[in-house]
């Protein structure tokens, strides 16, 4: 899969201690996953870094948009997302299914590509139920026809 060399870290370039990152996370990132349902967002990740000799610690907070189809209308609405993670990474020999929040690096690695959990931190952000949120008079924000024609079709 194509990735970006912007969501690469050269962790070896970095010295021991707490390193920033900012990234922007917008539709050319989402098209990198076009099997996702995410295809128009806006989120604004700060990442945090802090090496050491044998691990690598990273916290990543989200804080944005994406644009995704209501579940009750099928009408894309904007759904607001933030979110906090963390991720340990490990250099030697492990392995990467025993824990979900660590990743094993072999000991000659230099550089660790970001872009996969990026996409899926954001998509764990994610309501399981996507819907319009309610308008300010409590009415549900979404699209009135359809909701009639949903009530005319459910089954009594």
């Amino acid at each position: 899969m194509k990735r970006f060399s912007e969501y690469i870290i050269p962790f070896s370039s970095y010295s021991n201690g707490l390193h920033e990152f900012e990234f922007e996370l917008v539709d050319a990132f989402f098209g990198l996953f076009p099997e996702g349902e995410i295809q128009h967002a806006e989120v604004s990740v700060n990442v945090e870094m802090t090496k050491q000799d044998r691990q690598l610690e990273f916290s990543f907070l989200l804080d944005g948009w994406v644009l995704l189809p209501c579940d009750r209308c099928l009408e894309e609405y904007q759904q607001e997302i933030t979110g906090e993670f963390s991720l340990l990474g490990k250099f030697g020999q492990g392995n990467n299914e025993d824990e979900f929040d660590v990743v094993w690096l072999p000991k000659e690695e230099y550089q660790i590509d970001l872009s996969q959990y990026l996409y899926e931190y954001v998509v764990l952000s994610l309501p399981m139920r996507k819907v319009h949120p309610d308008q300010a008079d409590g009415k549900p924000g979404c699209n009135p026809e359809m909701l009639e024609l949903l009530k005319k079709l459910s089954v009594k």
